[in-house]
Order: structure tokens, then C-alpha cells, then sequence
């Protein structure tokens, strides 16, 4: 195993260590999500730490991720540094651990420190009422251009990856921190092109979606219709993609094609 831990949590090391033993781990804690990979809550020492255990891992990226490239859980706790740094909301990065044998990667753990955030669904700001949901919606939007600012591009940029609290002492009167931190670019500047492109995959609702571009355009000094025509086509675009992606995943599925 190797494994690198925040200086700031080594007294807990030797648990984190247990913790990203796969038998401890699949056996142990509570599940908050399954599927793709498994991410479960446990708490050691006294602090509540969030374990996100890359699962699926195909040959080829057993051998990449085990000598070309960075394992996604490295990437995870890089980056979540990487984004405190530049004053970006990110659950607090604890540790990532790899486990390879015969120089293959097996699997892979990034614990990071619990956050309590709701997760922010597609119908999060829907279910709000017209004051407090434009206010969200001013404050989301204030986050985004932040992110975009700093030249940071979270590849997938869904509302289930955007964490928000309303109990908090900011100007806006919300606050935000952005998770699965291993799928993200950063660059020194970032084009309107490519911020577009990001926002696409926004998956609120369609008004919700023009007035965060219409808010958006606003801080980036640019005219607020034209950024609206240009978001709607990218989402337009990028949703027919999406759908045609399932469909064929839907046709050569092994059971489906019985």
C-alpha cells in the first residue's frame, strides 16, 4: 500500500491505514452512494471522514494509473489541495491510498474530511420559493464565475457534484464547495468557449439555467443574450450526445443484446 496523509491528521493515521484495507472497508462504515464507486461515511478518533473507494478498473487502467498516470484517488487529493489553495470550497483532502500488485493498481481510497453540505439536485432550486431562490441563484453563479476565474474546469460539473449550505456568514447568504475533485483541468486562463462548454452541464431546470448565464455574463462584461443563445445550443448539443451514449451503451449491453 502506499498511502499519503495530511500532516494535520497523522494522529489518525493508523486508522485511515485500516480503513483503506478493502476487507475493512466494504465491511465496515456507512454507505452514502454506490454504483460506479462506492463512497461510505466512518468516523475515527472523533472526526467523521468521507471514503471514496475507484472501483471498476479495467486492465488497461490497472496498468496506466500504475505507472503513467496518477491514480484517480492522487488526483482527488491534489486537487482538493490545489482548490483550498486558490480559496475554492472543497471538502478538506485527509488522505489517498493505492493498492497494486504485481505492479498493477487493485484499488484506490480518497478519505476526506465529512462535510455537512446538502448535495445540490436538479430540483433543489425549483423547490425553493421566488426570493430565496434568485438569491441562490445570484450566489451560485458568483461561485461558477470563481471557479472559472481561477481557471479551474471541473469536468463534470453537475449539480450533484456542487455541495451548498444556507447556514453560513457570507455576504450572499449561501455557500458553496464542489466534490469529485479528481476529474478537473486547470489552466492560467480559461476562453468563453470553454466556460460555456463547462456550463452546459448544468442540470437545472431551463430557466434556472438562462438566469444563472444571464448573472454569469454579467460579472464577465459580456453581453448577457448572446451568452444565453450560445449556453442553450451547447446544452442542446451536449444533451443529444448524452442521450446517443446511453443508447448505445443500451444496445451492446451483454444482456440486452440476448
Amino acid at each position: 500500500m502506499r498511502i499519503i496523509i495530511n500532516p494535520r491528521y497523522d494522529f489518525c493515521k493508523d486508522s485511515i491505514i485500516d480503513i483503506c484495507n478493502p476487507s475493512k472497508f466494504f465491511n465496515n462504515g456507512k454507505v452514502l452512494q454506490t454504483g460506479r464507486n462506492t463512497i461510505k461515511l466512518f468516523e475515527i478518533d472523533g472526526v467523521r471522514l468521507v471514503v471514496k473507494s475507484y472501483e471498476h478498473l479495467t486492465l488497461f487502467n490497472r496498468l496506466v494509473y500504475g505507472t503513467l498516470r496518477k491514480s484517480k484517488a492522487e488526483r482527488a487529493y491534489l486537487h482538493a489541495v490545489r482548490l483550498q489553495k486558490l480559496g475554492i470550497g472543497t471538502p478538506e483532502e485527509i488522505a489517498f491510498a493505492e493498492i497494486r500488485r504485481y505492479g498493477l493498481l487493485r484499488s484506490c481510497y480518497f478519505v476526506s474530511l465529512y462535510s455537512d453540505y446538502q448535495s445540490l439536485s436538479s430540483t433543489t432550486i425549483d423547490c425553493m420559493p421566488n426570493d430565496e431562490r434568485y438569491a441562490f441563484l445570484d450566489a451560485l453563479a458568483k461561485f461558477l464565475f470563481k471557479i472559472h476565474w481561477a481557471g479551474v474546469l471541473h469536468k463534470d460539473l453537475n449539480m450533484g457534484n456542487i455541495l451548498y449550505s444556507d447556514k453560513c456568514n457570507t455576504i450572499e447568504g449561501f455557500d458553496f464547495q464542489v466534490v469529485d475533485t479528481n476529474r478537473m483541468v486547470f489552466h492560467s486562463l480559461l476562453s468563453m468557449h470553454q466556460r460555456i462548454q463547462n456550463l452546459r452541464r448544468l442540470s437545472c431546470s431551463i430557466p434556472s439555467f438562462l438566469y444563472i448565464l444571464k448573472r454569469y455574463a454579467t460579472m464577465a462584461g459580456i453581453d448577457p443574450e448572446s451568452m444565453q443563445l450560445n449556453g442553450v445550443f451547447a446544452r442542446l448539443i451536449f444533451g443529444y450526445r448524452q442521450s446517443r451514449k446511453r443508447m448505445i451503451k443500451a444496445i451492446l449491453h451483454p444482456l440486452n443484446i440476448l
